[in-house]
């Protein structure tokens, strides 16, 4: 939402300098993210009158403009078609450095010397209009500082807004938070609407199909309006807010729409077609033009504004072709009404139309500020088109919408916030923003309906914090108060996996868990899933069911922007529906993930992540948490090669899963490179945990370290083979680890070598060699009966 700075001084009064009027916008929550000063490409600009035009020899494109600028005439080349002699035009001279970052210079072009250039508003940064020379009215003085005769010295204040304060969508709404940081009283435009004697409920009547969606709707007329440019005061306003100028009749609707948050839609009145208006569902199939000439096959999730017979608008969301105002348009029809924020909704997504009426309206317009702006447009009408406006509105309200009363507690409220905030200053505050309270230990306060998102205690509580000063609220010293929650197990847990993966090099991505549907079937069609009914995209139409969708996803963007060699991990939610019993699943797992090449150091050169980097942080962990001996048991899954796909178990508990995503769901992701995942069920990994972290007194007794190299079929588990060793030395055998895992020439075909140390140790007496010896033998019996295998000794 873009707002100008003397807008806003407008509106409130005040006389603050632009970086502290956002600094403290923002500071209460209305964040003010960018300052443009709209003159900064004005500098070296001045008002110029074209007098004559001449041909330039060897070019139909460009003319030579000699063009008074006051102190001087200047030859200036110039090719827009709309230039002609005796127009008063923007002239930037040399030196002035405009919009593209082009400086103005003295150039020869065939032959003839160009001393400045004739401007567009889009090379002014003005506007985006590029079409011709901006022609500016006849009364500007010839040698003015441009921005000195168009008033514009001024800023564009762009503020990113929060979801639930659709009242912030309008300069009122900014100035209301405005006004109430100085506690003033803010200054609404003020106008007498002037009627005719003839009554608009004689020509027009307004029925409502369907009340839910529609709630409030009403319609005036105004007759003998002129279509033209609008006056530069109005112009001015809606380019300080991003809106491009198209004629006084849309820009008024315009105006009033950023000046007040309600959408505001003129019918050409003649081209309507009757004298009746009905709000009802689009039938299945019908079709509709927009104005932006794209026809439409509708269905009744689209609302329509009808003359009783055809759709003429889709409410909320832009008008039809047929009924839009040109410049041939006499008599309006002025429509200000009130719509459901979840039709316009589905309205909107059906039709693929994002405009500026249905951003407000779904998020919520004040429905009872709708007399309101439809009486400031017919003012405007009266006064910059010339219109008649015909007596009264005809206001069809079914539905009425009332304001919403909350019980409010200072002491609570001082409580939460750790505050001492006196009652009369809470009343104050409420006051301000244009609440209504009643009573004082509780307040009754009504929040008027152009606040939605107020409905709760804890939303007053909000407003007195923000609008006080977050700044005023003291650091809390422990951690107390009405709001104190202890530390969940599950969070102590999760941080210090975080600490535990971010130590060994790995990453953190966060998603939000929303997935598209048509690739989560990609990796496992079988698994079920929770579709969203209404979902903010198309690409995001349910509920991830596995981790390992949003990992892909996050590689593909990373290798996208080249950057290939990848270590990370989330922690986050699965979702399932309900199973047999109803019970609905939120399942919290860890992701680890690795691809492309480790980084090279002075002592270890760069090699390909694999299997065994996602292995080696799980057994860390393992260690690190006290979980039981890890497994690895071959389980096929359906977004796992074959040969690398693992279940992994600590005891007879199934604690995630592990393997090589298949090339197949790589294509579809457009990953060209190995992806190693494993996927981690939290609540498992907690239950399987040390509640603390036990002191182990170091070894005082010598370790006999030795080593295996065997080789065995390459369908051998090397989880197997470990976990047998282990067995045979039982308590002698302190760690089992693999050191070198080989396929290649000196093996034969079909074969791997593996390397496996073995440290010998006991904690209550040293070992003999002779009892060291004899175990060692014992394994190497095992080995070559169990696994086949060739015990190597070079």
């Amino acid at each position: 939402m873009k707002v100008s700075y003397h807008w806003l001084k407008e509106l409130t009064g005040l006389d603050w300098p632009v970086e502290e009027m956002a600094e403290r916008l923002t500071l209460c929550g209305t964040a003010c993210e960018d300052i443009v000063s709209t003159s900064r490409y004005l500098d070296r600009v001045v008002v110029g009158e074209v007098l004559e035009l001449h041909p330039v020899p060897g070019a139909d494109k460009i003319r030579r403009a000699v063009t008074a600028i006051g102190s001087e005439n200047l030859d200036i080349i110039c090719g827009a078609p709309n230039v002609a002699a005796g127009q008063k035009v923007p002239v930037a001279l040399i030196g002035a450095k405009l919009d593209s970052g082009f400086e103005v210079k003295k150039v020869k072009i065939k032959g003839v010397t160009s001393c400045g250039m004739i401007c567009s508003q889009a090379e002014l940064g003005i506007s985006d209009d590029h079409s011709g020379i901006w022609v500016l009215d006849d009364d500007a003085t010839v040698g003015k500082p441009l921005a000195e005769c168009l008033d514009y010295d001024d800023y564009i204040l762009d503020f990113e807004l929060t979801p639930d304060r659709a009242d912030s969508m309008s300069a009122i709404g900014i100035a209301r938070d405005l006004a109430a940081l100085a506690s003033v009283k803010i200054r609404y435009p003020s106008f007498d609407l002037e009627e005719s004697a003839e009554s608009a409920a004689d020509h027009i009547q307004v029925s409502i199909a369907d009340e839910e969606a529609c709630p409030r709707f009403t319609a005036r007329i105004i007759r003998d309006v002129t279509i033209g440019p609008s006056p530069w005061w109005l112009q001015k306003k809606l380019l300080s807010c991003g809106m491009r100028p198209i004629s006084n009749v849309v820009d008024i609707t315009n105006l009033v729409m950023l000046e007040t948050g309600n959408p505001v839609h003129a019918f050409d009145l003649d081209r309507f077609g009757s004298d009746e208006v009905l709000v009802r569902r689009a039938v299945e199939g019908e079709k509709m033009t927009t104005l932006d000439g794209k026809e439409h096959t509708l269905t009744p999730d689209v609302l329509l504004i009808t003359n009783g017979k055809e759709g003429k608008a889709a409410a909320g969301v832009m008008g039809g072709e047929d009924s839009e105002v040109s410049s041939e348009t006499r008599n309006i029809l002025l429509e200000v009404a009130y719509f459901s924020p979840s039709v316009i909704r589905k309205s909107r997504r059906h039709l693929g139309i994002i405009s500026e009426a249905s951003s407000r309206f779904e998020k919520g317009v004040d429905p009872n500020n709708v007399p309101g702006a439809s009486a400031r447009v017919a003012h405007l009408f009266h006064d910059v088109c010339g219109g008649s406006v015909l007596k009264g509105v005809v206001d069809c309200y079914p539905k009425r919408i009332d304001p919403v009363t909350v019980s409010f507690r200072p002491d609570r409220c001082n409580k939460v916030l750790g505050t001492d905030i006196r009652p009369e200053r809470m009343k104050q505050i409420f006051a301000d923003l244009e609440f209504e309270v009643d009573g004082s230990d509780p307040m009754k306060v009504t929040a008027p309906t152009f606040r939605h998102d107020i409905n709760l205690e804890i939303d007053l509580i909000e407003e007195v914090a923000r609008v006080e000063g977050y700044d005023s609220i003291p650091d809390a010293q422990e951690n107390i108060g009405p709001l104190f929650t202890p530390t969940h197990e599950e969070d102590v847990f999760e941080d210090e996996v975080r600490r535990m993966m971010t130590g060994a090099g790995f990453d953190e991505m966060i998603s939000h868990g929303l997935v598209h549907s048509r690739q989560a079937a990609i990796i496992d069609s079988g698994l079920p899933y929770l579709k969203i009914v209404n979902p903010v995209s198309e690409d995001l139409d349910m509920m991830r069911n596995s981790l390992v969708h949003t990992g892909l996803i996050a590689v593909n963007h990373n290798v996208a922007h080249r950057n290939m060699d990848l270590r990370l991990f989330e922690i986050g939610k699965a979702y399932f529906p309900p199973d047999p019993d109803g019970l609905w699943l939120e399942d919290n797992r860890l992701m680890i993930l690795v691809t492309g090449n480790s980084p090279a150091s002075w002592r270890n050169a760069s090699r390909p992540f694999d299997f065994y980097d996602v292995t080696g942080a799980i057994e860390s962990m393992g260690e690190h948490f006290g979980w039981p001996s890890l497994r690895f048991e071959a389980e096929t899954a359906p977004y796992y090669e074959e040969e690398v796909s693992f279940s992994i178990r600590c005891g007879d508990t199934e604690i995630g899963t592990i393997g090589q995503i298949t090339e197949t769901i790589l294509k579809k992701f457009d990953i060209k490179q190995p992806v190693h995942i494993a996927e981690l069920k939290i609540s498992d990994l907690i239950k399987l945990s040390r509640d603390l972290s036990e002191f182990e007194p170091l070894p005082i007794y010598p370790a006999a370290p030795r080593d295996l190299a065997l080789v065995v079929n390459e369908t051998v588990q090397v989880g197997q083979v470990l976990e047998r060793i282990r067995s045979v030395a039982g308590d002698m055998a302190e760690t089992v680890d693999v050191f070198d895992y080989y396929k290649g020439k000196q093996i034969a075909e079909g074969m791997k070598s593996v390397g496996i140390a073995i440290v010998f140790r006991l904690k209550h007496r040293s070992l003999a060699s002779q009892e060291i010896d004899k175990v060692q033998l014992d394994i190497i019996e095992m080995l070559q009966r169990e696994f086949k295998a060739e015990i190597r000794t070079k």
